[in-house]
């Protein structure tokens, strides 16, 4: 079994200054300047994905350009709270209107909590100057991971495990810190069978026993070729603990095939050793 460890809501302020219109040079007499009309603080809209975002850096937020959702990205715009007019609230009070409207909007949109899902929260919010611009009053929710590598949407997306047919690297380290890597690079196993159960409540220890057999020890044959116990691989399985069934969503049994060692290349499909 691979306890899961909790995922921390990482949250992040993005400072921007607000844009100005410049006055234009006139004959006297000087007619009033044109009242500023700046462009928005934050073009994004919900379902725009984003590449990387160096929060610690500050960049412009103008500068953010969404990418395609179908390819490689970081972030996904998942909500966007309008936020009171007045003045500034300053960093810290946008800091908890963000922890607790954009953690509620992830919940909806991932179906778990943060802490329990492969995905990281995130928001992005003006500074003072940006502030002065009306239209910059909210935050922008992003769901996502500093490590990239997302495709497609994050919504409704509980899986925490591996997919069928990822290959991954160790294994022996907490279950949302497993590296998924490109199966033709050298990967220690392979994602070969799942299976999802819809069950309520968490197998107990001989249901449990009796799933892994059923599934990772037959299918083993199946997709190798050759008896768990003829084949110089080994297999390895996931499945949430009891412990964690009603907070965690991922409730799939995941069997993948390979070595401690590494050094694979390709599929085993079909290896027969």
């Amino acid at each position: 079994m691979r306890r899961l460890p909790a995922i921390g809501v990482l949250i992040c302020a993005l400072f921007a200054s607000a844009c100005t219109a410049e006055v234009p040079n006139t004959p006297t007499p000087i007619p009033p300047p044109p009242t500023p009309t700046p462009t928005p603080w934050l073009s994004l809209a919900v379902g725009d994905c984003t590449p990387d975002i160096d929060f610690a850096a500050n960049p412009m937020a103008s500068a953010i350009k969404p990418v395609d959702c179908a390819e490689p990205h970081f972030y996904e715009v998942h909500s966007i709270v309008a936020l009171d007019d007045g003045i500034y609230p300053g960093v810290s009070l946008l800091a908890s209107a963000a922890a607790e409207t954009c953690a509620a909007a992830f919940d909806e949109f991932v179906g778990v909590q943060a802490k329990y899902s492969r995905f990281s929260s995130a928001y992005l919010a003006p500074d003072a100057a940006g502030w002065s611009n009306p239209a910059n009053r909210q935050l922008t929710c992003l769901v996502g991971s500093p490590k990239g590598g997302l495709v497609g949407t994050a919504k409704g997306d509980v899986t925490v495990f591996p997919k069928k047919g990822q290959c991954t690297g160790p294994q022996d380290v907490p279950a949302l810190e497993m590296q998924i890597i490109d199966c033709a690079e050298k990967h220690n196993y392979e994602v070969y069978a799942v299976k999802t159960l819809k069950d309520k409540d968490a197998p107990d220890a001989s249901e449990r026993s009796a799933l892994v057999d059923e599934v990772c020890k037959a299918k083993f044959r199946d997709f190798v070729g050759v008896e768990p116990s003829a084949s110089k691989y080994g297999y390895t399985w996931f499945l949430t603990t009891a412990e964690s069934w009603k907070k965690v969503k991922d409730h799939r049994l995941v069997c993948t095939v390979g070595s401690s060692k590494g050094g694979i290349k390709g599929t085993l499909k079909g290896a027969k050793k």
